[in-house]
């Protein structure tokens, strides 16, 4: 049995996977704050817990590499590459001949930045379904990539410093990574900056970049979080470009919701055919969607899936 109530509390155990408080021991599937608490246990990559070290403090952790098995109170837990940032992991929980798979949030595109997703079957799915509706189709990667360096020089070209506003966790990264091997210099956030060195510790290379100064701006492609796009660091630069990078960007409304010049549909989560990829791909007996549009799982209910909302306190059998 399991049951929903801002995380997944496998009840044969103390164990939750994402729990959204503090509690006894949790499986975390990636370093974003909406995602990691910090619990008194707390299991996941190497990397999650090197970022999430930095971002909420260190806690007693368990660091598992992507494929290897750990037993706990009876379960056997290993973790998958999701796609999503650095680190990031689905969660794959075996008892008893059954298979339940935690998406969290996953990207079947390839990223620059994290680690190429695999997917494996499963009896049950409870997946993460953000874009669940099909407006949202995402050009892929190289596409992406070339509308990125492609703002940044036509920014130049007419004399203005070029913005590149996402989360400063993942979003920011790929960014820095997509800029710099294209050859621009990066002028890059604090926070932003922080976790790029973490990065580096893991064999990421952005090319030719520093962390901000106020001073030493020119000729660079300024890199910043998307909280920062109304600071004062923004405002004092008299010509600028900016542009948000953001799945929601398929709406042409999303870069004067934002206040920027452009948006491009840079995302780290799967676009709706990605979702649906991912789906056959795991092949289910049952999917609960969380995160998302009410209608996806009623798609799937039309191409013959057994799906629903996971519903908050219900009681759902699994092992």
């Amino acid at each position: 049995m399991f049951s929903y109530d801002k995380g997944i509390k496998l009840n044969s155990s103390s164990l939750w996977l994402d729990a959204g408080s503090r509690v006894e021991a949790c499986v975390v599937s990636h370093a974003h704050l909406d995602h990691a608490k910090k619990h008194s246990l707390m299991i996941a990559t190497d990397k999650t817990i090197r970022i999430l070290d930095k971002r909420i403090g260190k806690t007693r952790s368990i660091g598992l590499d992507f494929g290897e098995p750990y037993d706990f109170d009876g379960l056997n837990v290993t973790l998958l590459p999701a796609g999503h940032i650095l680190g990031s992991a689905q969660i794959l929980v075996q008892a008893n001949g059954s298979r339940l798979l935690y998406s969290g949030d996953f990207n079947v595109q390839q990223s620059a930045t994290a680690e190429a997703i695999e997917i494996p079957e499963s009896d049950i799915l409870i997946m993460e379904s953000t874009f669940g509706q099909p407006a949202y189709s995402f050009p892929d990667r190289q596409q992406v990539s070339e509308m990125l360096c492609n703002f940044v020089a036509q920014a130049f070209r007419v004399g203005a410093t070029p913005v590149v506003a996402g989360y400063a966790l993942g979003k920011s990264q790929e960014a820095m990574k997509i800029l710099g091997d294209a050859g621009y210099k990066l002028s890059v956030h604090g926070s932003v900056a922080v976790l790029a060195r973490i990065y580096e510790e893991f064999g990421i290379r952005f090319g030719d970049w520093e962390k901000y100064k106020r001073k030493e701006t020119d000729g660079k492609v300024l890199i910043i979080p998307r909280i920062a796009i109304r600071s004062r660091m923004v405002k004092r630069l008299l010509h600028k470009r900016i542009v948000f990078l953001s799945g929601w960007a398929v709406n042409s409304s999303t870069k004067y919701r934002y206040g920027v010049d452009e948006a491009i549909p840079l995302s780290d989560h799967a676009d709706f055919d990605g979702l649906l990829e991912y789906v056959r791909k795991v092949n289910p007996k049952k999917i609960y969607t969380t995160h998302g549009f009410r209608e996806f799982p009623l798609h799937l209910q039309r191409l013959g899936f057994d799906a629903e909302p996971l519903q908050k306190s219900k009681q759902l059998s699994l092992f």
